[in-house]
């Protein structure tokens, strides 16, 4: 071979490679965008140092064999001869290869751009790495690289006839999934799709690069229809986005990007979201958490920051106090844009409600700044069949009372019952459509003490009830006594009051004739004394007196609490009222722990409405002794009440099913 020689890479030390292999590159994948990047420069050189580079000479291709187990990268840059290679490829970096070492083999983030390294990423998945150069200087010799990944190697003259360089990577036994064209495919698209030449796999006909970032032109100067082009093959989607927010931004720092607004709906995953990182259109990160805002990650788009260093950690990106200026920029873009469609365009704003609520309130929970840009324009649906902020609810439905309760429903499919007597006494509801809706409300209201968002089912609203004159019986007892009695002993299991020793004697303090009166109805054991309520006679309730009897109701363990109202409707026979706060803490807890197994509503309040004939019934039944019927109807009243309120599991399901059937049975 003419002129060969051997030589040593002027390190002065064997850990390049090492350090190469373990600390530089922390993604192998990346060894393609690194000599992609050498060929772009290469070409850009040549096209400002050469007034005869013809056009189709302005591309780069990538070439497999899979018998040779090779890639190929080849371009028709500016080409390197022997001198050259010695100063850009066998001379590492230009200081002291010692110093070097020891200064940065722990801080990747800093070496890209500042030796040249690119090239010997590829020594990650290679056994063997060649280049064959020829520069475009007249007269020149073509050169041969080659180097096995230790600090020898080869030079010798090269077989290159045109101008430029092919890089040829042998892959090692652990790489061989390279040679798969999809992999490559991907492997381009991802980091390299806006370089600006070019960029050809194999036989393919078509660049497999999109060759322009959008971002990089100036807003004024897109079209609509390109924004939505350039979405759909960014990121291979048949749908159009909902709108963009365009970041163009020279000063006090250098930034372009676009941020696309996906249909989001109720996809609460910031894995879903694909916001790219860029370094002068070539990929960095998409990766992004503690970087940006996570709610931002629930967008799709690109961030093109020049200064970043292409081989960039994220501990140096989530420290770096340029980026964090950078993300506080992009939130208020985002919130102002937001703010910008609601004050100009409120029935667009409305329209795109639906899709966009998930996005604007996981960013109100999760970043302060966006919460106080934007609270404000949080929306709600209403039964008036329109939209409403917190404030326009508020001023609509005034009350001195403080904090001003802000009903709400889950939908309107739900809770019927409830709604329909709202909205027959002209109270407004508003729809929470929103598995974050929860949490939002305990923030809305920690925010403002003045509010309390009050679901529709945790309370009957006094406007919901008439006030009516009941006939004692000749036991002292009107019948929502009877109802309340009834319905309690039917629908919990063994009801006992308990007292402790201390707070039973001081029941006893107060009513001294509950001692005898109560002892056939009463035991004691572990000092805890033990009553149940429902034995007890008529003539010994009259003895210890209403207000004692209430007393030892209170210490009852109820599961289901009965209450007696008397409805505006006479046409609901009973409603559920879960606990607002219990409520609330169970689905959060839910939506935090899906599979964790936690009935908080176990314990509730059945509201019987004693207008209702169905009701009115049931009294005759037990005055007729006739207890099948009564037990049949109460049970399955409740779970009527509770099915418009929760999901049936399989068992319960079926529990109602077999009670619906025995109310049939009754019929005959």
């Amino acid at each position: 071979m003419a002129d060969e020689k051997q030589g040593k890479l002027s390190i002065h030390s064997e850990n390049i490679f090492p350090i190469i292999k373990k600390w530089l590159y922390s993604e192998h994948d990346i060894f393609l965008r690194e000599l992609i990047s050498n060929a772009v420069d290469a070409l850009n050189k040549r096209s400002v140092a050469d007034p005869e580079m013809k056009e189709e000479e302005k591309k780069i291709e990538v070439k497999i064999n899979k018998r040779k187990k090779t890639i190929e990268v080849i371009d028709h840059g500016i080409g390197m001869n022997k001198s050259e290679i010695k100063k850009y490829i066998n001379q590492i970096a230009f200081s002291g290869a010692e110093d070097f070492i020891e200064k940065y083999k722990d801080k990747q983030s800093k070496i890209i751009g500042h030796f040249g390294l690119g090239f010997y990423s590829s020594f990650m998945v290679a056994e063997k790495v060649t280049i064959d150069s020829l520069s475009y200087k007249k007269n020149s010799q073509a050169a041969f690289w080659e180097c096995d990944g230790s600090p020898s190697y080869t030079t010798k003259d090269g077989k290159r006839k045109e101008i430029g360089t092919t890089v040829t990577i042998f892959l090692n036994k652990d790489s061989r999934d390279y040679l798969e064209q999809d992999k490559v495919k991907e492997l381009l698209e991802k980091y390299s799709n806006f370089t600006p030449y070019p960029i050809y796999l194999d036989k393919e006909k078509e660049p497999v690069n999109q060759l322009e970032a959008l971002w990089l032109k100036k807003p004024t100067e897109v079209k609509d229809e390109e924004y939505k082009d350039f979405y759909k093959k960014f990121f291979h989607d048949y749908q159009d986005p909902l709108f963009w927010i365009h970041l163009n931004v020279d000063y006090p720092f250098n930034l372009n990007g676009i941020l696309y607004f996906p249909p989001i709906k109720d996809q609460i995953d910031v894995n879903k979201g694909k916001v790219k990182l860029y370094c002068n259109n070539v990929f960095v990160a998409d990766d992004l958490k503690g970087i940006i805002p996570e709610f931002l990650l629930l967008l799709r788009g690109g961030i093109d920051i020049p200064e970043i260093p292409l081989n960039v950690s994220r501990s140096f990106l989530q420290e770096d106090k340029q980026v964090k200026k950078i993300s506080n920029f992009i939130i208020k873009k985002v919130a102002d844009s937001l703010k910008e469609i609601f004050d100009e365009d409120r029935k667009r704003y409305e329209k795109l409600w639906n899709e966009i609520n998930e996005f604007i309130k996981y960013g109100l929970l999760t970043n302060e700044k966006f919460n106080d840009a934007l609270r404000d324009n949080v929306i709600f649906k209403t039964t008036n069949d329109d939209f409403v902020t917190i404030k326009e609810y508020l001023e609509r439905n005034k009350s001195k009372e403080k904090p001003q309760k802000i009903y709400y429903a889950q939908s309107e499919d739900t809770q019927v019952s409830y709604l329909n007597l709202m909205k027959e006494q002209g109270i407004e509801v508003i729809f929470s459509n929103s598995v974050l809706d929860n949490h939002l409300f305990q923030n809305l209201e920690s925010k403002n003490s003045d509010i309390n968002f009050v679901r529709i089912d945790s309370e009957i609203n006094d406007n919901l009830v008439e006030e009516s004159k009941e006939v004692v019986d000749s036991q002292n007892r009107t019948i929502s006594d009877r109802i309340k009695e009834i319905f309690n002993k039917r629908l919990n299991d063994n009801i006992e009051a308990s007292f402790n020793k201390d707070s039973y004697a001081d029941f006893i303090k107060k009513y001294p004739e509950a001692v005898s009166a109560l002892a056939p109805y009463s035991h004691t054991k572990d000092d805890i004394t033990y009553i149940k309520p429902y034995e007890i006679t008529p003539e010994a309730k009259n003895r210890i007196g209403e207000k004692a009897f209430k007393e030892i109701m209170d210490q009852a363990n109820l599961t289901v609490t009965a209450e007696v109202k008397h409805l505006k409707s006479k046409d609901i026979p009973a409603m559920i009222l879960f606990n607002e706060f219990m409520r609330r803490f169970q689905e959060m807890n839910y939506l935090s722990q899906p599979n964790k197994e936690m009935d908080m509503l176990k314990n509730h309040t059945i509201v019987v409405n004693n207008q209702n004939a169905i009701i009115k019934k049931i009294v005759k039944f037990a005055d007729d002794n006739a207890q099948k019927k009564v037990d049949i109807l109460v049970k399955y009243i409740h779970k009527l009440a509770l099915l418009e309120q929760k999901r049936f599991s399989g068992d319960e399901l079926k529990e109602f099913i077999d009670l619906s059937n025995k109310v049939i049975e009754l019929i005959n």
